[in-house]
């Protein structure tokens, strides 16, 4: 086994999965390049409630396929030092931590494997949960009115504390629980440089590190708004982020990859999922409004100017509870009189399975042609998902809802057919974000010897008070004529999902767009451009360091990814959408739009 790197170099972190289902080859890949640590991310918001209907089948509560992924590899590990940190262990950390040690044993390699827990309260939920308690929605500010055996997960963000610690102890391998996401890669960085409690612009540098790198290749290409600019990026590689001891960093991909690493494609990751520009984590406060991008050669991004302060005494407390039944149906209509058949299935599927108002709630989505087109079948046909969730299990069963559409095949529109057969009703959970003293959460570190220690939280303080924002300083916004074309043939899109909350950014690349930008896409603009967001609550944020601003639609995917019933229910194609709405653009602008570093 290696030795730890120079204390004075740059950490080189390279995150090999984004989600319980990425590509499997991202480890090898990482290995190849040469990195100090390999961090892999799998716990999506919807993963937690996936891991406990696992466990509910007799299945495991953590994530078999980050085993499978490291036991080929574990000899290389080995051999070169390599740490990994991972938050694999999902509902069962100490289960995952058991089967990476029989990974090692097999394959013939001595390598420390530590667990650590405490994020999991279900069993503490009664105090949480008892007289005068609110656990009051983040979101909407809605008070939780359900009791605790209702609850199926309920998980703490732990922070990088622990992870420094069970490195600290001669851990090879760090299996997490509910950790945030970038706390991975803080955790190993703050180990390796040594950082305190309250090196806070350092630590803010490794949160913002882990945050561009924790989505693997949305950072190096992947989910890129501008890459029709580029012949072929064939598959991205996995990110590497190169952490400096003053928390700086380069972001990078393995070498001889697909993909790209630019100033435009750090900065859509940067804008995916973060709220405004106060960044919160349970270590640290970051101040994103400071945030400087510049090239550092090909494929090569600095990032620098993250300013950090103390967090408060709260972490957020992720509850999923039952929350009914779902069902859907996709009816297939083709060619002409689109309008008038849509017209006579809505009138019929209402007759036989119920009036919308009747459903907690009811979609009826079309996708497809507007207008009859002359193509073949494909292109002149339009799909209409029917969808409804209700508490009540007969209303979305699979005989009183997905058989009687079917029972219209012969008694409906013309060239009726399903894209799929019925199904079963489905149950969904409901996702609750909601804040907690962090003196409910003890977390433990578990080590190889069967003991274990208490990390406690670093210092908080209940000031609140953030730095006050950046100054601005933009040109005039371009005049003379315009052009109607679309937004994004002048902006960069990225969109994305928090609980019930979509996350829609958008960047441009000089100042002179930004200034246009700034002043066009208000909320009032933004609820024009996309109709869905009319009656929504929206919060528009700025990031001028980046050219950027940060929307907020609160709702508008109802209570979570499980529950929403949109077609695309965790928004990831939102911002693509926006950036096809047309809008009216000096032609000064369209003339100049080249890509530039801030």
């Amino acid at each position: 086994m290696g030795a730890k790197i120079a204390a004075n170099q740059p950490l080189r972190v390279g995150q090999f999965s984004a989600y319980h289902g990425d590509r499997p080859d991202g480890m090898v890949e990482l290995l190849d390049h040469g990195v100090d640590v390999l961090t892999g991310d799998y716990l999506a918001e919807l993963t937690m409630l996936v891991l406990r209907k696992n466990q509910f089948r007799g299945g495991l509560g953590y994530a078999a396929a980050f085993v499978e992924q490291l036991e080929p590899n574990l000899p290389r590990i080995a051999a070169e030092g390599v740490k990994v940190v991972t938050n694999a262990g999902g509902l069962d950390p100490l289960a995952c931590a058991d089967a990476v040690r029989g990974a090692c044993e097999r394959a013939g390699v001595r390598l420390r494997v530590a667990a650590i827990t405490g994020d999991d309260l279900r069993a503490g939920l009664g105090a949480l949960l008892g007289p005068g308690a609110m656990l009051a929605n983040v979101d909407t500010g809605e008070s939780l009115a359900i009791e605790g055996e209702e609850v199926l997960t309920a998980n703490a963000y732990l922070g990088a504390w622990p992870v420094v610690e069970a490195l600290a102890a001669g851990a090879d391998i760090v299996v997490c629980p509910r950790t945030t996401d970038a706390s991975l890669v803080v955790g190993a960085a703050a180990w390796h440089h040594d950082w305190g409690h309250e090196d806070w612009d350092a630590l803010a540098g490794g949160v913002v590190a882990g945050h561009l790198i924790e989505c693997c290749a949305q950072v190096t290409g992947g989910n890129f708004a501008f890459f029709h600019e580029h012949a072929d990026l064939g598959l991205p590689g996995m990110p590497v982020a190169e952490v400096a001891a003053d928390g700086t960093c380069v972001v990078t991909k393995a070498a001889g990859t697909g993909g790209l690493v630019t100033v435009d494609t750090v900065s859509a990751q940067l804008l995916y999922e973060i709220g405004g520009p106060e960044y919160l984590n349970p270590d640290v406060v970051v101040d994103l409004s400071r945030i400087g991008l510049a090239e550092a050669g090909p494929d090569r991004v600095r990032v620098e100017g993250a300013r950090g302060r103390a967090p408060d005494g709260r972490t957020k407390l992720s509850l999923t509870y039952e929350g009914g039944f779902r069902n859907s149906l996709t009816v297939g209509l083709t060619g002409l009189h689109l309008a008038e058949k849509l017209t006579w299935l809505r009138r019929a599927v209402e007759r036989v399975v119920g009036a919308p108002e009747t459903f907690e709630d009811f979609r009826w989505t079309v996708v497809g042609p507007a207008r009859e087109i002359d193509g073949d079948q494909a292109e002149e046909s339009a799909w209409v998902v029917i969808s409804a969730r209700d508490g009540d299990r007969a209303k979305v069963d699979r005989a009183h809802f997905a058989d009687r559409i079917v029972q219209l095949g012969t008694s409906n529109v013309p060239g009726f057919y399903l894209t799929t057969p019925p199904q079963k009703e489905r149950l969904f959970g409901v996702q609750w974000p909601c804040l907690i003293d962090k003196k409910h959460v003890q977390t433990l570190v578990h080590l190889d010897d069967a003991t274990s220690f208490e990390v406690g939280w670093a210092p908080w303080t209940e000031d609140g008070v953030g730095a006050p924002a950046a100054p601005v300083d933009l040109p005039p916004v371009p005049g003379g004529p315009t052009a109607r074309v679309p937004l994004g043939s002048l902006v960069g899109t990225r969109s994305g999902d928090k609980g019930g909350i979509a996350n829609l950014g958008a960047w441009a690349r000089s100042d002179e767009a930004y200034s246009w930008l700034r002043a066009e896409l208000t909320v009032d603009r933004l609820r024009e451009l996309v109709p869905e967001a009319r009656e929504l609550k929206v919060t528009r944020h700025e990031l001028p360091s980046v050219r950027a601003l940060n929307f907020l639609l609160v709702g508008y995917l109802d209570r979570g990814v499980s529950s929403c019933l949109r077609i695309d229910p965790q928004a990831k194609g939102l911002g693509e959408y926006l950036a096809a709405r047309l809008v009216d653009v000096p032609q000064v602008l369209l003339l100049s739009q080249l890509p530039s570093s801030p």
